[in-house]
């Protein structure tokens, strides 16, 4: 079993599966300071997938909503999701959670940055070794 990295940031990016992340330590143990993690095809896949209690809880809230990405900073109070376009305006909708919405979107975010955070154990195992 892998170990999850603790994570500083991570956005999941449904329209495109796609995650960045950035980790608060790297796998040797230190303060992270490399470039952040990036997660397509299956990892990217699998995190979109544990990331479904988010999408419930936000279609609960607004049933059919297409939600396009989902933007956490760990140690901050605030959740920004990026929904689709609605109604007649062409822009995606941004939408800022602060607490106690933020803290259950957090809770519900939970196995997903589970699997971030060993995903980006294995993909941080295959950098190579700054000079």
């Amino acid at each position: 079993m892998t170990v999850a990295l603790p994570l500083a940031s991570y956005k999941i990016r449904i329209h495109d599966t796609h995650v960045r992340a950035v980790p608060t330590r790297s796998t040797d143990g230190t303060p992270f300071t490399g470039p952040g993690v990036d997660l397509r095809g299956v990892d990217a896949e699998a995190v979109i997938d544990a990331a479904r209690p988010v999408i419930a809880w936000l279609d609960a809230r607004e049933p059919g909503v297409v939600v396009r990405s989902i933007s956490v900073r760990t140690a901050g109070p605030r959740v920004l999701v990026s929904l689709a376009p609605a109604g007649l305006d062409p822009r995606p909708r941004a939408v800022r959670f602060d607490p106690p919405h933020a803290d259950e979107l957090r809770e519900a975010a939970r196995e997903a940055e589970r699997v971030i955070g060993e995903a980006c154990v294995r993909v941080l195992e295959r950098r190579p070794a700054a000079l």
